[in-house]
């Protein structure tokens, strides 16, 4: 029994220790994550967002043409929980801007949120988007990801 205990403590540390299930692996990596975590496939995009000190950690995945899972988590630096209830924003491509799309991300967690889109054409893009927090401020994030084709 002492040795079944023993090994369930050790896989949970590895496991912690690696990230596994925690979303909160961090580390970052060349290519498309360019965050300060790195959640996703190998083609996905990664990045961490700061504004009114709330961070917003973004994921796409993957970042190519075709059906893409946006998800997101935000947390205030030192832990603090600020609560977001909604979070809305556009895709929009850089050069063109007849195909913007409109996101209405869905709860997922405590400060989780996710977005199924399917991306209809290759270039940099820019998602903008607005989390609204309990207390009914608004915070704008905005950055720039390049879809493969």
């Amino acid at each position: 029994m002492q040795s079944r205990l023993w090994a369930v403590a050790v896989s949970a540390m590895v496991l912690v220790s690696c990230g596994g299930g925690t979303g909160d692996s961090t580390g970052a990596t060349g290519g498309p994550r360019d965050g300060v975590h790195s959640h996703g496939s190998a083609g996905a995009f990664n990045t961490s967002l700061v504004a009114d000190d709330i961070i917003a950690d973004v994921t796409v995945d993957p970042a190519k043409v075709g059906d893409v899972i946006i998800h997101m988590e935000f947390a205030p630096p030192g832990g603090k929980l600020q609560q977001v209830m909604s979070v809305t924003g556009f895709l929009r491509p850089i050069d063109d801007e007849q195909q913007v799309l409109d996101l209405v991300f869905q709860k997922s967690g405590v400060n989780h949120f996710h977005y199924d889109v399917s991306v209809p054409s290759a270039g940099e893009w820019t998602i903008e988007f607005d989390a609204t927090l309990a207390d009914g401020a608004s915070v704008r994030y905005a950055t720039t990801v390049m879809f493969e084709s």
